[in-house]
């Protein structure tokens, strides 16, 4: 199943599902971009089960979005297998992610 959910919450932008190629396709534009109006915006990624290079790239996207609407973004809860990617993807220190304890 290539399912992904976004919820946003106030300045949080909840993601449950996968981050593949696959389900990128499925998701709505209107569900994040309402987010880049508060001027910060975090990312929470504890739900993230699967993720690939295209999942990855679409990070990147959520990016460039926020710093295009001069809002300031972070990347929480980070699974292990998507901080591996970035790791072998040779960009770490790119996406600003925040470590909660």
């Amino acid at each position: 199943m290539n399912t992904v959910n976004l919820t946003a919450k106030d300045n949080i932008l909840f993601i449950n599902g996968e981050l593949t190629r696959h389900s990128l396709a499925l998701i709505n534009k209107k569900t994040y971009s309402s987010c880049f109006e508060f001027g910060h915006v975090t990312v929470n990624l504890n739900e993230v089960n699967k993720v690939d290079t295209a999942g990855l790239a679409w990070l990147f996207c959520l990016l460039e979005k926020a710093l295009a609407s001069s809002c300031e973004i972070s990347f929480i809860h980070l699974p292990q297998k998507l901080n591996k990617l970035i790791e072998l993807s040779g960009v770490s220190g790119l996406l600003p992610i925040t470590i909660s304890e």
